[in-house]
């Protein structure tokens, strides 16, 4: 093996070991605030369950412009938790809480999945005894799909072309 061939195998290694991090960071060890009351409970409730408690009130902040105006949110997901290959934000119900309502989960649980990316969000109402849980799914329209399909068939032919040039001048 030549010294170009041992450069390309630890920079393929460098990179694979990057695009894994990255793709499991969120579930490494973070710091914890102490939990208590309805948080204590529902942390209770979620390890006899057989869920997993990867971190405790975690924050995240959504923020949306319209032209130059910016418009900030913070999003706090209580708990996100593992069971088996599903993760999930965990948001605890306070009593002060109105009822589900369409415009409730586009603006307080969608934001939830894709800002901590998640499968779904359960819903602990810790006095009626009841989780909920919230799962969404968005139908893309066939001109979306399509180009989706077109762009990456176009890179792994640019890809299998480069590596059909890699390996002839060899």
């Amino acid at each position: 093996m030549q010294w170009q061939d041992a450069i390309a195998v630890l920079i393929g290694c460098a990179l694979v070991f990057l695009v894994a991090r990255s793709m499991f960071s969120q579930w490494g060890g973070g710091k914890e605030t102490p939990i208590r009351g309805k948080l204590r409970a529902a942390s209770e409730w979620l390890e006899e369950n057989d869920y997993r408690i990867l971190r405790v009130r975690q924050r995240a902040e959504w923020t949306g412009y319209y032209d130059a105006r910016a418009f900030r949110k913070q999003l706090i997901a209580d708990f996100i938790v593992r069971k088996g290959a599903r993760t999930y934000a965990v948001k605890v119900m306070n009593a002060r809480e109105q009822e589900v309502s369409g415009q409730r989960m586009r603006d307080q649980w969608q934001p939830l999945v894709e800002a901590f990316h998640v499968n779904g969000v359960l819903h602990i109402d810790l006095d009626r005894e009841q989780v909920h849980e919230i799962d969404f799914s968005i139908q893309s329209p066939r001109y979306v799909v399509w180009q989706k399909l077109a762009n990456r068939a176009l890179w792994m032919l640019l890809g299998a072309l480069a590596a059909l040039l890699w390996l002839h001048g060899r």
